[in-house]
């Protein structure tokens, strides 16, 4: 995803890591909004006293904590196996940005240690816990940046319980209470923070800090940037959605800009056709609250005539359940911070306004 100039997001970002390690930060927004691209571009801009560990979780299938282990840490054969010595040898070299996608650097044996002990999941806390605290003893700013975290939510230790409390507490730990690491968590699933936020208990200890879609008055910049021509009627259909615009720079490639507006909105609208069609179908469970619900065709259709006229609305306007639905289907965007929920996009808010006109004589 390209950056495009987010000033306030950054100064906000800079701002927080600026101080000392106090809070756990989740970093939200829609789908993309460039949430990725905007901790990038910040981790390139920080001075040489930081050093940043960037673990994307989507690019690994985690089911098991072994799994989780894989996906944190990197393993590299050094000349010293003593952990203070090796980071020593290992930030001698290493970018600011240690590893975008392969995991904080161990030595071997350190390692096979830990996964051979790999029940005693606290052992590799405490090691973590370590490993900061000798880079901020060598004079260095650590950061530990966690993105798509939701794709993890599933998993489980081996005593059949969730781990993910248990990292987020230990995340707090690292900040509210040692001040050794600024934490980042990144996501689009604002139902995982909600869930998070009550589970691992984070009152006082989390905040959060939205990377919404570009205003209009930034996105008719961009969209002057990429050459587009009618302004007004662009902002109606994508608004400031990053990932349309770039999509609609490719499709302009092949149509007009008006048939390429189009046929984004039909690739869009023939999406919920093809949900709404299973749900009909009775082929659509979901799974709330422990239980497994049949999802009603309905109640959807109750949601999406909500959206008829508005394009925001507030969460306790739906049932929690089809709420939850939604947002579990990237249909709905959810905003727990300030109790809102919104398609996941303009150009979706139009498809699902299209979709309205005839649901009661499709269904």
């Amino acid at each position: 995803m390209p950056f495009f100039n987010r000033e306030e997001n950054i100064k906000q970002m800079k701002a927080i890591l600026s101080g000392e390690p106090n809070l756990l930060w989740f970093v939200y927004g829609p789908i993309n909004s460039g949430k990725t691209a905007l901790l990038m571009k910040v981790f390139e801009e920080l001075s040489e006293e930081y050093r940043v560990f960037y673990v994307n979780f989507r690019e690994r299938d985690v089911k098991t904590v072994e799994d989780l282990m894989r996906v944190l840490f990197r393993v590299k054969v050094a000349e010293s196996q003593k952990i203070s010595e090796f980071l020593k040898e290992i930030l001698k070299g290493e970018a600011r940005i240690i590893e975008k996608l392969g995991g904080i650097p161990i030595p071997e044996n350190i390692f096979d240690l830990l996964f051979r002990e790999v029940k005693k999941v606290e052992d590799v806390f405490v090691f973590l816990r370590e490993y900061f605290s000798i880079l901020k003893e060598e004079g260095f700013r650590p950061v530990f940046v966690l993105d798509e975290m939701q794709t993890i939510k599933e998993v489980i230790n081996v005593s059949g319980k969730p781990i993910i409390a248990r990292l987020f507490n230990f995340l707090v730990r690292l900040t509210k209470e040692t001040h050794l690491c600024h934490c980042l968590c990144a996501t689009s699933d604002c139902l995982f923070i909600e869930d998070v936020y009550s589970n691992a208990r984070l009152e006082g200890r989390a905040k959060y800090l939205l990377v919404d879609d570009l205003s209009k008055e930034d996105a008719f910049r961009i969209y002057e940037e990429f050459g587009f021509e009618d302004k007004e009627l662009i902002w109606d259909y994508i608004g400031g959605k990053i990932g349309d615009i770039v999509g609609l720079h490719e499709e302009k490639k092949r149509y007009p800009e008006k048939e390429a507006l189009e046929s984004m909105l039909k690739n869009e609208m023939a999406r919920l056709e093809g949900l709404l069609e299973k749900i009909e179908a009775g082929n659509r469970r979901f799974c709330f609250e422990g239980k497994e619900i049949l999802v009603d065709i309905e109640k959807i259709k109750e949601v999406f005539l909500k959206f008829r006229e508005r394009e925001e609305i507030s969460k306790k306007e739906i049932d929690p359940i089809w709420r939850n639905y939604l947002v579990y289907e990237n249909i709905l965007f959810y905003n727990p911070m300030e109790g809102t929920v919104r398609p996941q996009s303009r150009l979706l808010w139009r498809a699902i306004k299209e979709t309205v006109k005839d649901l009661s004589e499709k269904f």
